[in-house]
């Protein structure tokens, strides 16, 4: 697709759905470039799509969508309304790539023509809106679920150190286990032998441990999840210093199937996925213990704004609805 017929925002090519470095950072700058998107008087379409569903029902789903939103403009909207779905339902039937789970699209015509498409590895919930600003929740609702994780997949000779970042590999460590050459073997006691792979074993764990501690500290990762045999991750556990095992939010007892860590890395997105709801839910828990008993909370968008300008807010909490 020619991306400079369109003034201001370009969209990726179909055939663009490469990796990013950092993906958050790139989310980021795309929730600031849509919140900081000029008013116009033609609508905007803002269409989610979880591509996980069938393409032609997500067509009718979206087409069926469109029949009534196109009543709620006026007329003189219309005609623009209807190139800008058009032009969603063109990026929608793309061949995206099998890796894509969910794909955002804004689109609007006129005077000031948009069309963005983003897609993700990770799923995204079906959802359309048509207004004068595009709607960015879904994203910001994105960001926060799927943020930043280290799932570390252990096996007795090696441990692969994974960082995930909107349900993509974004970093892979790799630590082996050290081994004893075939001629020193030969020349240790049964009792050397032993101590010896006692030591390499420690060494080895300790070599882990700082992997990991490096990863979460230098990366600002708040979530860790452990994959493995029990007799490798419990071990592995144990040796976590206190405010790293506190951060253990999962735990996979499951060995890798070969080379393909694939099905462990979609376990991990699926544990680590419970874990945010059920962090949220505590959350929200806290919340209304602390309004029944009137003490550090309030509810309201401006008694929450006052507390904001006041700096007395630690935590802020948004409801989907």
């Amino acid at each position: 697709m020619d991306g400079t017929r369109y003034r201001g925002m370009v969209m990726k090519s179909k055939k663009q759905a490469t990796k990013s470095a950092n993906p958050m950072q790139q989310l980021r700058r795309h929730i600031s470039a849509l919140a900081n998107l000029p008013e116009s008087k033609e609508p905007l379409i803002s269409a989610y799509f979880d591509l996980r569903e069938d393409t032609q029902r997500l067509t009718h789903a979206f087409e069926s969508w469109s029949i009534s939103a196109k009543h709620t403009l006026p007329a003189p909207q219309r005609k623009w309304y209807d190139q800008a779905k058009s032009e969603v339902l063109m990026v929608l039937r793309q061949d995206w790539c099998g890796e894509t789970k969910g794909l955002a699209v804004f689109a609007r015509a006129g005077e000031h023509p948009l069309l963005m498409a983003l897609p993700f590895e990770a799923a995204l919930e079906t959802y359309f809106d048509v207004s004068p600003r595009p709607a960015i929740f879904p994203l910001v609702q994105l960001k926060d679920r799927f943020h930043r994780f280290v799932l570390v997949i252990r096996t007795e000779d090696t441990a692969r150190i994974l960082e995930l970042s909107l349900g993509m590999v974004t970093r892979e460590l790799l630590a082996r286990k050290p081994t004893m050459a075939s001629h020193l073997g030969r020349q240790l006691s049964r009792e050397h032998d032993h101590h010896r792979r006692e030591e390499d074993g420690r060494r080895f764990l300790r070599e882990q441990v700082q992997i990991i501690t490096n990863l979460m500290a230098h990366r600002g990762h708040n979530h860790l999840i452990l994959a493995g045999h029990p007799r490798h991750i419990v071990p592995l556990r144990e040796h976590l210093p206190t405010h790293l095992q506190c951060r253990v939010v999962g735990s996979l007892f499951h060995a890798p199937n070969g080379h393909d860590c694939t099905p462990l890395v979609d376990q991990a997105i699926d544990a680590f996925i419970r874990a945010e709801q059920e962090e949220s839910r505590n959350t929200v828990e806290r919340l209304h213990e602390q309004i029944r008993r009137r003490g550090l909370a309030v509810v309201g968008i401006h008694a929450c704004r006052d507390a904001i300008e006041l700096g007395a807010v630690s935590q802020l909490v948004s409801s989907e609805e």
